[in-house]
């Protein structure tokens, strides 16, 4: 234990946590991991590091995940938790299911059930028009099925949605300036919000993953086509009151500007009204601006650019084709 201790801080900054994870070699974190592997009763085997995501991922035969997460994020970490407590195998696809978390000097761990498949980022672009219709139609399913889970009243990732829409509001602006988005558009993102009629809260709680896209999403290849079969990645799941701050996610890095897939995501989903295409045009857009950690330089990327991109009303019209 004592070489556990030494080697993560408790109480480590931003830039040292980012640093730990990002520059140390899998020997670093095996005195951990064997902890973890006592402590829990682990099968014996050989720990195997995971390349994805912002913290520190290990399989162990292919059978377990262990997530280690520093102090500085420990809300993805319990998110995983909270979420695994609260979907409890209800859902047509397979999510993880948490086995046992611990901290080790406030750094949290979770581990986790492996899921089946690889990962839909490995594949999506390859694929066909008619595999990725199909794929989309399955994720707007799985999304409706998400938002009407049943959920208790008190339960730990109900955000005050008020407080959590006035902090979007206030960290757009600098989030965006952080990111290096284009300074002319960003003098036009106070402007274009104070346009719009923002219509944030759809009246009723629901779970959103808020990260649906093909990096946490598993696929198996089944008589000749690919199929959803595990959804990853709760770490910043929230129980709040937008459907479209759900929906964004997938049709930014799966629909890609592509009308057709944008229909499938939506009659799939079949609980907006999409009769007022503009004003849903415009909602998604300003959602867009506003979403939690969005570097919008990298959305752009994502999507093929089919005119102008000098303001957020073209730019609305090449990501939300309806």
């Amino acid at each position: 234990m004592d070489l556990i201790f030494k080697a993560l801080p408790a109480n480590p900054d931003y830039e040292q946590s980012c640093s730990i994870l990002d520059d140390n070699p899998d020997e670093f974190w095996q005195p951990l991991l064997g902890f973890i592997q006592e402590k829990h009763a682990l099968p014996q085997g050989s720990w195997q590091r995971i390349l994805a995501g912002g913290n520190a991922l290990f399989a162990l035969n292919d059978e377990v995940i262990v997530k280690i997460v520093p102090p500085n994020w420990a809300y993805q970490g319990q998110a995983e938790v909270d979420a695994s407590a609260l979907l409890a195998k209800q859902l047509s696809i397979a999510v993880p299911q948490v086995l046992a978390s611990g901290t080790v000097n406030n750094w949290l761990y979770v581990v986790m059930t492996k899921l089946p498949g690889i990962s839909l980022a490995d594949v999506w672009e390859k694929l066909e028009q008619s595999d990725k219709l199909l794929l989309v139609k399955q994720l707007g399913q799985f999304i409706r099925e998400l938002h009407h889970l049943p959920l208790p009243a008190d339960n730990t990732m109900k955000v005050n949605w008020a407080d959590y829409i006035d902090k979007l509001k206030q960290d757009c602006l600098p989030r965006h300036q952080r990111k290096g988005v284009n300074e002319k558009l960003v003098a036009q993102i106070e402007p274009y919000l104070a346009q719009q009629v923002l219509a944030f809260d759809d009246g009723a709680d629901m779970f959103i993953h808020m990260d649906l896209h093909p990096w946490n999403l598993m696929v198996e290849r089944k008589d000749g086509q690919y199929r959803l079969s595990a959804v990853l990645d709760f770490g910043d799941a929230i129980v709040g009151r937008s459907r479209l701050l759900e929906l964004l996610t997938p049709m930014l890095f799966m629909c890609q500007g592509n009308a057709a897939l944008v229909q499938a995501l939506l009659e799939s989903y079949s609980l907006l009204d999409c009769a007022d295409k503009e004003r849903l045009r415009q909602q998604l857009m300003a959602i867009a601006l506003l979403r939690p950690a969005c570097d919008f330089n990298f959305v752009l990327s994502q999507v093929p650019q089919t005119g102008e991109r000098d303001n957020w009303q073209q730019i609305s019209e090449q990501l939300f084709p309806l």
